[in-house]
């Protein structure tokens, strides 16, 4: 299995990613002299680069079109009475960012499956969960100042008990930014395992140096992570786990290089080097690393827990949505 670096996020893919599981883009392993340039946007089953329309472009592209539309519909009332309502609409359609084309929309939705992605999105709800936690603070501090005691217990009872869930829900998304983190590292260290007939002495020592830089990020990443509290986040759990079952394979895997560098500094020189071949079980090390280093199981299990993290969050939103509208009807009574 030959890997190589998406040409726009360095993730290393394979001859069987159609797509970069990190960024998303087509033929990850293709060149692209516009590597790195501008904002991707989602257009159906492709990716394609542009910049956003700014307000008076939207408004001049809209005008366009109303005045076209305009002058063919309103045709019995005069071309020009029709050009000019067809303007108006046009560029009050063009200049509204809230408003697009349905088919538009739908395409827009289409977004494809990949970290980058995912990322954005566990950050949009972090940001949304944040905002509605201050809005639960604003009514608790309402509440304390303007119901009498006997009513004041229910309510805050019930912001509590909201509180707690959004709190849960915070601690899990964060949990997901770590097992994106994960997934990268084990991605980074998964070639360091691979292709072991085609090393060379010199190539023991990029993997070494390779290994060593990503064991020290790794061990960061147990450091920081150790120090919270998982009582009830068993996907940061198994994410820990992973982490320090992968630590060990770095641990076995460095000790197998300096052992295959060795056996090929002395390759030839009988019987040394059938002595080395026998004794230790190199390439079955290399394959143990493997598959503890592997990322696109990883990626798999993610992708599955993180659509039921997002169908909760949905669930969950469409209730405070449906209680809010609940009060204000009985508001208006």
């Amino acid at each position: 299995m030959k890997y190589k670096r998406c040409c726009a996020c360095d993730y290393f893919v394979t001859t069987t990613d159609s797509r970069c599981p990190n960024c998303g883009i087509a033929d990850p392993r293709n060149e692209r002299p516009d590597r790195g340039i501008p904002e991707m946007v989602a257009r159906g089953d492709t990716l394609t680069m542009e910049t956003p329309m700014n307000d008076g472009a939207r408004a001049a592209f809209g005008g366009f079109i109303g005045a076209v539309i305009g002058g063919f519909l309103m045709a019995g009332m005069g071309v020009a009475v029709g050009v000019a309502v067809g303007v108006s609409l046009g560029v009050l359609l063009g200049a509204d960012k809230e408003w697009t084309p349905p088919e538009l929309s739908q395409l827009a939705k289409r977004v494809i499956d990949c970290l980058r992605n995912d990322e954005e999105t566990i950050r949009q709800r972090l940001t949304d969960i944040s905002q509605r936690e201050k809005r639960l603070e604003e009514s608790r501090l309402q509440a304390t100042s303007a119901l009498p005691e006997e009513r004041l217990q229910k309510v805050r009872h019930t912001i509590d008990s909201a509180a707690g869930i959004l709190s849960k829900q915070r601690d899990r998304y964060h949990a997901k930014l770590w097992e994106i983190a994960l997934v990268r590292w084990q991605n980074a260290l998964e070639p360091l395992a691979a292709d072991w007939d085609a090393l060379t002495h010199e190539a023991c020592n990029q993997r070494l140096r390779q290994l060593e830089r990503l064991r020290v990020q790794g061990q960061q990443y147990l450091d920081d992570w150790e120090g919270v509290d998982l009582t009830d986040l068993p996907e940061a759990r198994r994410c820990l786990e992973r982490l320090r079952n992968a630590l060990e394979s770095c641990d076995q895997l460095r000790e197998a290089l300096i052992v295959e560098q060795a056996r090929l500094a002395v390759q030839g020189i009988a019987p040394v080097d059938d002595a080395l071949t026998a004794t230790l079980g190199t390439n079955n090390t290399a394959l143990h690393a493997m598959e503890v280093f592997n990322a696109r199981a990883a990626l798999g299990e993610f992708e599955s827990a993180f659509d039921e993290l997002e169908a909760e969050y949905n669930r969950l939103r469409s209730e405070d949505e449906l209680a809010e509208q609940t009060l204000m009807v009985q508001r208006t009574r």
